[in-house]
């Protein structure tokens, strides 16, 4: 059995990453798929050790965020997790954890600690005014629309 093949994915709502760990899955969100040396060399400015990323990328995969194989010598990883996965889960554990699971604290923290100009929040309002278009379409349609 392969190593892969006795890693259970991670379900998507709860991925938590560290900003290092989200460094490298960027990498391999970017690449597709790659071994240690491929991810090293794509964050080269990162200063990190080969080493370093080799052991996050097994720590990694046997958290379920990513599936490996062999080709050759090199093992090869694969993302399990999609990018939005992962930065809805993180953005959700924030949420919860700062805001008390409050979107809207969080949404009012962003406006009135950022400097913002008015352009910024008329695009920011165009935006909550498209969801609510899309949502309401959703409803006559029966769809469901994605967080």
């Amino acid at each position: 059995m392969t190593r892969s093949e006795t890693t259970k994915s991670m379900k998507p709502d709860s991925v938590k990453l560290s900003d290092q760990q989200y460094q490298l899955m960027q990498a391999l969100w970017y690449l597709s798929e790659g071994s240690a040396k491929s991810v090293h060399a794509q964050l080269s400015h990162l200063g990190l050790a080969h080493t370093t990323v080799a052991t996050i990328l097994t720590r990694l995969e046997k958290r379920g965020v990513l599936s490996s194989h062999t080709e050759g010598r090199e093992r090869i990883y694969t993302p399990l997790v999609s990018e939005s996965a992962a930065r809805r889960s993180m953005v959700s554990s924030l949420v919860s954890t700062l805001f008390k699971g409050d979107d809207r604290q969080l949404l009012a923290h962003l406006v009135q600690e950022s400097d913002l100009e008015s352009g910024d929040l008329a695009e920011i309002q165009k935006m909550l005014a498209e969801a609510d278009t899309a949502e309401a379409n959703a409803n006559k349609t029966g769809e469901k629309i994605n967080d």
